[in-house]
């Protein structure tokens, strides 16, 4: 590899990835950044940092000792997740570009993708690998999920039905939010030990045979499962009114073409903490990536 001209390549994602450019512009950094979807504010620079704007994806990558790619690395699994250049850019072309000695973080970074740079020589970090980082993204997640159900509603959250479906980091975040705003939420998994465990802050939980049985009377429905849980019969048996934001991975859990014929208000939300809270997103993946950047250094 060249001698690093920069410490940093930020590439790119959504607006966290721009955060994180001015995040890194502190100290004695070197930051370089690639189709990002807007200019970083140069007031938020230090001094003595040095930042500017590559030219094309090569000079970022090639002159850059440690290259930060989007969460996710990809939406398709085929091109870079971003959103400004007229043009795709294809995983592989950026993969080519990697070098022994770079260190290289994404979120959701792809197992051939991952290997094939491991073989290269290059150290891979899948932000979303780290226990801590996950967990604060549900923060911003949960948050999110509740602007978008309060924005998409003619109905408080307060005092009113909720369902949750799936008991992971992200659900369970969302229903101390829920319970915060008081609300009656029904926490629903596959999982009796997790049902157990919902029940000991939420007001109900169970299965979705369960949730099925009591659809007709649910306000709001927040869907993290990643699979189509939310079908045509269950669809049907709902309010009018139900307002059902889908937070899952896509293509979410929603039966979206039997939604829209019946008139239900359903939105597939993704990449909640770029959209709601970017600049928190980005100071812990900066934490986490300094963290392990000095253990890859070591």
């Amino acid at each position: 590899m060249e001698y690093p001209q920069y410490d940093y390549a930020v590439i790119g994602g959504d607006m966290r990835q721009v955060y994180l450019t001015e995040e890194l512009a502190h100290h004695q950094n070197r930051v370089t950044y690639y189709a990002l979807m807007g200019a970083p504010d140069e007031r938020r620079y230090s001094d003595a940092a040095f930042v500017s704007c590559a030219p094309s994806l090569e000079e970022a990558v090639r002159f850059s000792r440690c290259v930060i790619c989007p969460i996710p690395l990809s939406k398709n699994g085929v091109h870079l997740n971003q959103n400004v250049l007229d043009h795709d850019v294809l995983l592989t072309s950026l993969l080519d570009l990697l070098t022994t000695g770079q260190s290289f973080f994404a979120g959701c970074v792809p197992d051939d993708f991952k290997n094939n740079a491991q073989e290269s020589g290059v150290l891979i970090y899948d932000l979303m690998q780290d226990g801590c980082l996950s967990v604060y993204n549900t923060i911003a997640t949960a948050e999110g999920a509740v602007c978008e159900a309060i924005m998409r509603s003619p109905l408080n959250l307060h005092h009113s039905r909720c369902a949750v479906l799936g008991y992971g980091k992200c659900g369970r975040t969302l229903i101390h939010y829920l319970k915060g705003m008081f609300c009656d939420v029904y926490a629903c998994s596959y999982h009796p030990e997790e049902c157990a465990a919902a029940k000991t802050f939420a007001d109900n939980a169970g299965g979705l045979d369960e949730f099925a049985d009591q659809a007709a009377e649910f306000d709001f429905i927040f869907n993290t499962i990643p699979a189509k849980v939310l079908t045509a019969p269950l669809l049907m048996k709902m309010k009018p009114s139900v307002t059902i934001i889908d937070i899952a991975s896509a293509p979410g859990g929603v039966d979206y073409a039997e939604a829209r014929r019946l008139g239900l208000t359903a939105a597939l939300c993704p990449g909640l903490p770029g959209k709601y809270a970017p600049a928190s997103s980005a100071k812990a993946v900066k934490e986490v990536i300094e963290k392990n950047n000095m253990i890859h250094k070591e």
